[in-house]
């Protein structure tokens, strides 16, 4: 591997004083990669956050460690009693936290390029909606008439009922394709469709049933396990090994469908197949922690920005979610009372940020 400077253009036949700067190139074998310094530095610059923030999640416990003693434990020191606590009951909730946050921030990423539109996210087109209500069917009636869902697992029931509503979406969406615009209208009217039914369920089950299916609506990990970390391990796992192909097909869509057909891209294979990527990716997040909110529309807006990038980046965005979910547990457990979930800091914070964006798109409709 080597590391070369590219110019744009020819600039062999240029004047001196009129060449562009030169971008570092890495040469791995026949490929070339173009480094983009901005990019890189905040990815490392949000790598090494969310990685103090994930040390400090595992340390905050009844039993007092320092960051050195998470680290010494996670290396194979520490007693009986600290190796108990961190690797079975503080590392799982870490764990999922981080993945979580990935995961929202990639799907999320994936969305909101695809309709090129700022305010459409997981959350926010009817996937996550759809994955809580078929929960909350696992969750308060599954010694009913639920009772299919609640044998197959809430995190089973979440994935089915996620793909429900992308089915749903996408067949009211398509017309002669799938036009943007179009997409995120169809998908408000099935967030707001699926919340009704959810808000009936709540109604007709029974208290101690809706109780455990409310906590959950909200989006928690305290009671996260090692066996919802193996699925959101895999699927993180794919979701990175499809950063490249993803890329390129993202930047083509993200240009419009007529530019896309020119570069070669299919727009709507394209559409389809990052729009599934998205909805199995959320999918998996929502039924390891339920539907922790604005995650997803957050983290990608607030990635583009720190990058300067025209468009959302998964990766960026994927770390700028894990950084969110893990600060926000960080403060559930430290300044807000006791056993709070995450969901609550982040719809806290989402909220004025939601308005932010409405008002910013509202303007740019009226230049």
């Amino acid at each position: 591997m080597s590391v070369t400077s590219a110019a744009r253009g020819d600039t062999a036949q240029q004047p001196l004083a009129h060449r562009r700067p030169l971008r570092p190139v890495i040469a791995i074998g026949p490929m070339r990669l173009p480094m983009r310094t901005r990019l890189t530095v905040v990815g490392v610059c949000l790598t090494v956050i969310a990685v103090v923030l994930f040390l400090a999640d595992i340390a905050i416990s009844d039993y007092p460690m320092t960051l050195a003693d998470v680290v010494r434990i996670l290396f194979g020191g520490g007693t009986r009693v600290q190796n108990v606590i961190v690797f079975d009951v503080q590392l799982p909730r870490a764990l999922v936290a981080a993945l979580v946050g990935l995961g929202l921030g990639y799907a999320g990423s994936l969305t909101q390029v695809v309709t090129r539109n700022p305010l459409a996210s997981p959350d926010m087109i009817g996937i996550t909606a759809g994955a809580s209500t078929f929960a909350v069917l696992a969750i308060a009636f599954g010694s009913t008439w639920g009772s299919w869902l609640a044998g197959v697992g809430v995190p089973v029931a979440a994935i089915i009922g996620a793909a429900v509503a992308a089915v749903a979406m996408y067949l009211l969406a398509w017309r002669r394709g799938i036009e943007s615009f179009r997409l995120v209208l169809v998908g408000v009217a099935l967030t707001w469709m699926f919340e009704a039914i959810t808000s009936y369920l709540l109604t007709r089950a029974q208290i101690n049933d809706a109780a455990r299916a409310q906590q959950w609506l909200v989006g928690s990990v305290n009671n996260a396990s090692w066996s919802d970390v193996w699925p959101l391990v895999i699927t993180v796992a794919v979701a990175l090994a499809l950063v490249g192909p993803v890329s390129r097909t993202l930047s083509a869509l993200s240009l419009g469908p007529d530019v896309a057909a020119g570069l070669g891209a299919s727009p709507g294979r394209g559409n389809t197949l990052v729009l599934g990527l998205g909805v199995v990716i959320s999918a998996m997040c929502v039924a390891a922690a339920g539907p922790i909110a604005f995650v997803a529309l957050l983290a990608p807006q607030i990635g583009a920005r720190l990058a300067r990038t025209p468009t959302p980046t998964p990766t960026i965005s994927g770390l700028v979610g894990a950084t969110l979910v893990l600060l926000a547990d960080v403060v559930c457990r430290t300044v807000l009372p006791s056993g709070l979930p995450v969901g609550i800091v982040t719809a806290a914070v989402g909220g004025p940020f939601l308005i932010y964006l409405m008002i910013r798109v509202s303007r740019k409709a009226t230049v």
